[in-house]
């Protein structure tokens, strides 16, 4: 029985360590169906203890930046909620990935503010720099 206990605890600090080394500043590209470039993220703590998330990216050479609407942390899976403007346009990207070593990796999916519509999905990758 103790040691059930003890590996019951090696695995919930495992997943606590995984959490806490997504901390830090990441750059990485991204791939879509019609476009692709660089992307910039930072993760941090705040003072409530909920992880808070930094984003932008480049599009055909065009900085963009990101309002994050919200960042959840689960073990070593993140999802982060973005909008930003592209042209006249307002757009919502749901980012999702696991984190490995240094490493982030995973997809997006883009849709419309206006009316819903998909506009983008690719992947995404970032690594600690």
């Amino acid at each position: 029985m103790r040691t059930l206990w003890i590996s019951i605890l090696l695995v919930v600090f495992s997943l606590a360590g995984s959490a806490a080394d997504l901390a830090g500043k990441y750059k990485g590209s991204w791939t879509g169906g019609a476009a692709n470039g660089d992307i910039a993220m930072s993760f941090s703590k705040g003072d409530d203890g909920a992880w808070k998330a930094e984003v932008s990216f480049t599009i055909s050479g065009q900085d963009v930046k990101c309002k994050v609407k919200s960042t959840k942390v689960d073990g070593a899976k993140v999802e982060v909620v973005y909008d930003f403007s592209f042209g006249d346009t307002t757009l919502e990207s749901t980012a999702t990935a696991e984190l490995k070593d240094k490493t982030l990796e995973g997809t997006y999916k883009t849709k419309s503010i206006d009316d819903g519509s998909a506009v983008d999905e690719g992947t995404w990758i970032v690594t600690a720099s």
